[in-house]
């Protein structure tokens, strides 16, 4: 047996049923020859879902669920919920701190397929660079958020990741003190931004990253992949749960008919209304206007940190 791959992922009872497929997919590619040691990181997930998830262990697929309301409890007041994104982002930076035992591990949003064995990601060498990310593909799609990335955040935008798949170099996360360095500058300056872990950790990161296929990280646009189609992230709105014309929804659904989830699921899928569409539109609407207020304000990570006007580093 191989060494042990740790994949982390970040959960509440909302996206329970999401998490329930993610797994699945997860373990049906799977290789008998590795050792898959799966950790839901979480607060409020019920009994009866953790029931569910747990049935999907194997003699070489644990799971477990790690509560994290301690870490979060002193800081919990200073961490936003905006637009798509719920308090669940924070946990991961939380990893390195709460699991010692691991150098490396791999961070999976809830909302993924895998259509390949996670292992040939868990085996990237990341030495030297803090995490292995692909670069958010939503920037090029946008001007506003291509402006946004490099006149707020401070960044080139070709440089900005996705946070929601993630090979994680714990060991250099330890030494360049990641978690210390986010809390600092969140409890310090709390930045003003749109997605407030992603970002985060752009700052905390950049320059120290390695960058990777979009084939790992393929968000529901038309254009193809960076090779081989091995990770499937239905990001932002995207969702195949509901609207039926999802780019790579089919996907989601091969693996949601063995979710004990699945009658719900195509239920939210039929029921999934003009005004639920029109809610989600004006919630990106909103999303990118928000990019004109934040651009007036004097808490931008351009402004405080790149520039250094306050904060000396």
């Amino acid at each position: 047996m191989k060494q042990p791959i740790p994949i982390f992922f970040a959960c509440n009872n909302r996206y329970i049923p999401y998490l329930d497929v993610a797994i699945i997919s997860l373990i049906a590619h799977a290789s008998r020859d590795n050792e898959y040691r799966i950790t839901v990181l979480k607060t409020d997930i019920s009994e009866e879902n953790q029931a569910i998830i747990l049935k999907h262990a194997t003699d070489n697929v644990s799971i477990e669920f790690y509560d994290v309301r301690k870490m979060l409890a002193p800081i919990r007041k200073q961490l936003p919920e905006l637009f798509y994104f719920s308090i669940d982002a924070y946990y991961r930076l939380f990893i390195e701190t709460a699991f010692p035992q691991y150098d490396k591990a791999i961070y999976l949003d809830s909302d993924v397929v895998l259509l390949n064995d996670i292992a040939k990601l868990y085996e990237t060498d990341v030495t030297g660079y803090l995490v292995g990310a692909v670069y958010e593909q939503n920037t090029d799609r946008s001007p506003e958020f291509t402006n946004y990335v490099e006149e707020i955040i401070g960044i080139p935008h070709n440089t900005y990741f996705n946070s929601g798949v993630m090979v994680m170099n714990l060991a250099e996360f330890r030494k360049n003190k990641v978690q210390e360095s986010f809390l600092r500058m969140l409890t310090k300056y709390n930045f003003d931004c749109l997605a407030p872990d992603q970002e985060y950790l752009n700052v905390i990161c950049h320059g120290k990253v390695k960058y990777l296929p979009t084939g790992w990280n393929k968000h529901s646009f038309p254009e193809p992949p960076q090779g081989e189609l091995n990770l499937v992230h239905y990001a932002l709105s995207n969702k195949p749960w509901h609207y039926p014309d999802t780019i790579n929804g089919e996907y989601f659904w091969e693996y949601a008919e063995y979710s004990e989830f699945y009658p719900s699921l195509k239920e939210s899928l039929e029921n999934f209304t003009d005004v639920d569409r029109q809610r989600d539109r004006e919630s990106f609407i909103a999303l990118m206007g928000a990019i004109e207020g934040i651009k007036r304000s004097d808490r931008t990570f351009r402004k405080l940190w790149f520039n250094r006007e306050v904060c000396n580093g």
